[in-house]
């Protein structure tokens, strides 16, 4: 059973809980994350979820936590947040000291700088930090 499978079925429980109460705290939110890949998806890199969770989290659980489904590697240094409803994933930095959660890239490096054309260290926007951070995980034929 692979990571794409596990992610899979626990979408699917998440929709089916969602279907028979449309009302709920989950549906509102499942909803909230298909208008946002909606608006945003054709900005992200298309990832394969078994790569990516086998290279940073090898061996992880998948959780169900507020809409997301998270793989947490063994030194619980890494996270990687699979949103249900959106398809696309982001690497958390666990050992950030930083108040709010620290998004990487996929080599799990800092994204908020990058280098430009003349070598220099730049800061990204806040949209181009969001495009360096999430990754619309590829459909099974994709893979």
């Amino acid at each position: 059973m692979d990571a794409k499978y596990q992610y899979s079925s626990r979408v699917a429980s998440m929709k089916d809980r969602a279907k028979n109460d449309p009302n709920s705290e989950l549906a509102k939110y499942l909803r909230s994350a298909e208008r946002r890949k909606n608006d945003y998806r054709s900005n992200w890199t298309s990832v394969d979820l078994n790569e990516v969770v086998d290279r940073l989290t090898p061996g992880a659980i998948p959780e169900i936590s507020n809409g997301k489904i998270t793989f947490t590697n063994k030194e619980g240094t890494i996270k990687i947040v699979a949103d249900a409803a959106g398809g696309y994933l982001r690497i958390q930095d666990l050992t950030s000291k930083s108040k709010k959660e620290q998004y990487v890239g996929l080599d799990g490096r800092d994204a908020h700088n990058y280098r430009n054309e003349r070598g220099k260290q730049q800061g990204r926007s806040r949209a181009e930090f969001n495009k360096a951070t999430h990754f619309r995980i590829k459909k099974r034929e994709e893979m």
